[in-house]
């Protein structure tokens, strides 16, 4: 690749067979496959030359640390990085910890929400501050800026949670970061971790049956009233 993009994005390929499902194999880890969804699925973090936020905007989750953030329709997004050294959970993006215990990983789209988790460079990653070079594309909604612009030193990514749709109750999305070298014994027991908890806040959605209600009882109020006025003026009628 001789150029990059400004923002960062998310690329996945798929593999699967191209004709026959492969045989069930008895020697493979993890027992038989499946043959009727047997495939692979790569995701790669394509990084822009863009960080993912400002310095100032994107926070570290540090081991043996806890960080925590809310969104609302105000604030709708949260960058934040895992130390030098260390790894995000869960691996996929379209999957995180639910709940304020972090313990269910869960799809993100079964959370009942709409958010995205993009990973992009940080903004304390070290580059050498070449001259930049940027270039026009056939879509001038995604400028291209060579490579050669700025030359990374040490790369450092970062995360970016966004919410593109509330739910209608508050949601806790949790991710963790991990040292590297951690055993799985280790991350089980929460020992050289760092939990970054992120609550979603709710909109509840209009309750249709209260306005429904509410305007019932308003034209009830209007019908009695225009027969206590009918009522009225019969009485003044006979009296007159």
């Amino acid at each position: 690749m001789d150029k990059q993009s400004l923002t960062s994005s998310t690329l996945y390929f798929q593999c699967r067979p191209e004709k026959k499902p492969v045989e069930a194999r008895g020697d493979t880890p993890g027992g038989k496959f499946d043959k009727d969804t047997t495939k692979c699925v790569i995701q790669v973090a394509a990084y822009g030359s863009k960080p993912a936020a400002e310095a100032a905007t994107e926070k570290e989750c540090k081991l043996n640390d806890g960080l925590s953030e809310t969104l609302n329709t105000s604030s709708t997004s949260f960058t934040f990085r895992c130390p030098e050294g260390s790894r995000l959970l869960p691996v996929n993006f379209d999957k995180a910890y639910e709940g304020r215990a972090c313990t269910k990983k869960r799809s993100i789209a079964r959370m009942g929400l709409g958010a995205s988790l993009l990973e992009g460079i940080s903004a304390t990653s070290v580059t050498t501050a070449l001259p930049s070079s940027t270039e026009g594309s056939t879509d001038s909604s995604s400028p291209v800026e060579t490579v050669a612009a700025q030359t990374p030193v040490k790369v450092l990514p970062a995360y970016t949670f966004s919410v593109s749709e509330f739910p209608e109750k508050d949601v806790h999305v949790c991710y963790y970061c991990v040292d590297s070298k951690a055993k799985k014994e280790q991350i089980n027991t929460r020992e050289k971790v760092c939990k970054a908890l992120i609550e979603v806040k709710g909109v509840p959605k209009p309750d249709h049956a209260a306005s429904s209600g509410t305007a019932t009882f308003s034209t009830n109020k209007l019908v009695m009233a225009g027969a206590i006025l009918i009522s009225s003026a019969l009485v003044m009628s006979i009296s007159a």
